[in-house]
């Protein structure tokens, strides 16, 4: 005879917790590790043929590498027991089991002189709780950080974000001397030095804001961005701060100032001053200058600054000025101003001057040709352009004066395409 549970007895049975457990672990455990725990424990009671490291992550939404952080924390305190490493394979240890044997013998004897190397270091200064201790304590096993870096990490916490501070921002910074491989007390101090810079910087610009709390976390991460990503030195913050325009200003908003700086700025500067930040905000209104124009207001997009910074290099912005305003007459678009500057560097212009007298005179020729054209039934088949190109012809190559133009234009009126009839009855006189 064979006897087994229904295959869904497991989802309406229990999983019996001791107390214990309770009552002594689950006061100083993280809630992550105690998920872990759990989790477990139910396979311990209701065994499946195989419970694997990634499925485990797939249920209980977690790194596998946390889920090995929370059974060697348990493992240090005695509530596990680790009989294989490939594949893992942990034995759960009963409380009660533990009483019996002697609970002291199961604890993790580095673990342990490791507590009391951070109990006797702060002592009354700060209470670490177990879950505290364990974090730091996967540090040096994970991170492979030495006691002693540790407890210089811990002890700069405490001295620059106070006794309240947060196990989980002193793993930040936990990260970063592993990543520099700060192994030694020197090493570390360097590291942390930097951080300090970051606090009192960070601090600073929080004042010149008007704002009197502490630097948050989120705060010395945009100030990492923006010093040590990004590159802008103390006082180039401090102009983006005095540019927000705002009696309120907000971090935010600095943020978005020193992006729109440095996504302006070439691959190859590595250091962004006050002079970078001056200098990409008067760019800026530049831009709005000739976007108003044009008729655009409103914030400066992206598309904009693409096209402003082609027609920057064509020519100044007096005279991108003067090409807005021309094309601001017939509310065209950036990409027109575009064209109008190429057409007037085509043309071998060079300074505002030169640009306004051709403007007076294509304006000129404008009104001309509408008196050409009041002359005629039906319209010309040819663009506004193209009547203007062949006038400059008539007049700068052939010579012709405007009395005899509008005779021919009399001339061409039956026409079926007056602006090509006139064309040939002009070059036919020019001819003779």
């Amino acid at each position: 005879m064979t006897f087994s549970f229904d295959e869904q007895f497991t989802m309406f049975d229990v999983t019996p917790v001791e107390n214990q457990f309770i009552l002594e672990q689950l006061p100083g455990a993280r809630g992550d590790y105690v998920k872990v725990y759990l989790y477990g424990l139910l396979f311990c009671y209701h065994p499946k043929s195989e419970v694997t490291l990634a499925a485990m992550s797939r249920d209980l939404n977690m790194p596998e590498d946390d889920i090995m952080a929370a059974y060697r924390y348990w493992e240090r305190h005695g509530a596990v027991r680790r009989v294989s490493d490939n594949p893992p394979a942990w034995q759960y240890v009963s409380f009660r089991q533990r009483g019996f044997w002697g609970g002291a013998d199961q604890v993790d004897p580095d673990y342990a002189a490791f507590t009391r190397e951070i109990q006797l270091a702060f002592g009354e200064e700060r209470d670490f709780h177990g879950s505290e201790i364990a974090a730091a304590y996967e540090w040096k096993e994970r991170m492979q950080l030495p006691t002693e870096v540790i407890l210089m990490l811990l002890r700069y916490m405490l001295r620059n974000r106070g006794k309240g501070f947060r196990i989980s921002d002193a793993e930040k910074l936990a990260v970063s001397l592993a990543e520099e491989n700060a192994r030694t007390e020197e090493e570390a101090a360097a590291v942390l030095s930097r951080d300090e810079k970051t606090i009192a910087g960070m601090r600073k610009i929080l004042r010149l804001m008007g704002k009197r709390y502490a630097p948050s976390e989120a705060n010395l991460a945009l100030y990492r961005k923006w010093t040590r990503e990004w590159g802008f030195t103390q006082d180039a913050i401090e102009e983006a701060c005095g540019q927000t325009g705002t009696s309120d200003p907000s971090l935010a908003l600095v943020d978005a100032i020193l992006k729109k700086t440095y996504e302006s700025q070439s691959a190859s500067q590595k250091e962004l001053k006050r002079e970078d930040v001056r200098k990409a905000a008067g760019r800026r209104e530049d831009v709005k200058a000739v976007m108003r124009q044009i008729g655009r207001s409103g914030n400066i997009t992206a598309y904009q600054e693409e096209m402003y910074g082609r027609m920057a290099q064509l020519y100044p912005q007096e005279i991108i000025l003067i090409a807005a305003r021309e094309c601001g007459r017939r509310k065209k678009d950036p990409e027109s101003v575009v064209k109008l500057l190429k057409s007037w560097k085509e043309r071998g212009f060079r300074t505002a001057e030169e640009i306004e007298a051709h403007i007076r005179l294509f304006h000129d020729r404008e009104a001309f040709m509408k008196q050409i054209r009041s002359r005629w039934s039906a319209e010309t088949a040819d663009s506004g352009e193209r009547s203007l190109e062949m006038l400059a012809r008539w007049e700068d190559q052939l010579g012709l004066s405007r009395d005899l133009i509008m005779k021919a234009a009399d001339y061409s009126a039956e026409a079926r395409k007056p602006m090509a009839y006139m064309d040939k009855l002009l070059s036919g006189y020019a001819e003779k």
